[in-house]
């Protein structure tokens, strides 16, 4: 089963992913808390990350930078 990251803060946005997603078959992880997401997010290992730009501790582009210094996982960019 192949795993996607929600990193939304917005929890009705987040959910609204989340069940739509898993109606699929993905599986998913969607953290509430952002003080470490880029370990969470490195640690997962999973096949997407779906990223808010507007986040609370560390915006977006910050966060796409600290998963590219390791990873080449697949980032889309979900922003309202």
């Amino acid at each position: 089963m192949q795993q996607i990251i929600i990193v939304e803060d917005d929890q009705i946005i987040r959910e609204e992913l989340q069940i739509f997603l898993s109606k699929y078959g993905y599986e998913i992880k969607a953290p509430t808390e952002f003080n470490n997401i880029v370990d969470y997010i490195l640690k997962q290992n999973a096949d997407l990350v779906l990223l808010d730009i507007n986040l609370p501790v560390f915006d977006g582009y910050f966060i796409c930078r600290e998963i590219r210094k390791t990873s080449e996982v697949p980032i889309i960019v979900v922003t309202s």
